[in-house]
């Protein structure tokens, strides 16, 4: 699969499907419906867009990844936002920044310096040095 290139953004192709693990220098875009069967290592910021699916595990230094997206493995974050959408599913979230979890996403476990909840989500252990739950009602 082609991806494109522009400074330090680099960009896959729509409709894009990635066999084997894949490694990216700088920030990566990708777009909508976009499946990886391995790893995917990002060394900067990384933007899933919605309904993307990644069977292996995710590597980022911060990450918006989109609703209805699915990470089978664990999600490493660096110190930059990690922000994970409405109906996303990933395993495990391990970040060393803020985490910002939206509505109805689910995981079994999520850790990260400071966790904010926005709506209600499926989680089964929530660690985070503050961690703070804003409720839709």
């Amino acid at each position: 699969m082609t991806i494109f290139v522009k400074d330090k953004t680099h960009m896959a192709e729509k409709g894009s499907y990635f066999r084997e693990s894949v490694k990216i220098n700088g920030d990566f875009i990708v777009p909508p419906r976009t499946y990886f069967w391995k790893d995917l290592v990002v060394t900067g910021s990384l933007y899933l867009c919605p309904e993307s699916h990644v069977a292996g595990n995710v590597t980022c230094n911060g990450a918006v990844i989109c609703r209805d997206c699915v990470v089978e493995g664990e999600l490493n974050s660096g110190k930059e936002q990690l922000t994970v959408c409405d109906k996303a599913k990933v395993r495990v979230i391990k970040s060393d920044g803020n985490v910002l979890l939206r509505e109805g996403m689910i995981s079994s476990e999520v850790h990260g310096v400071n966790v904010l909840v926005m709506g209600k989500i499926q989680c089964a252990k929530l660690m985070g040095k503050n961690t703070r739950v804003i409720s839709n009602n």
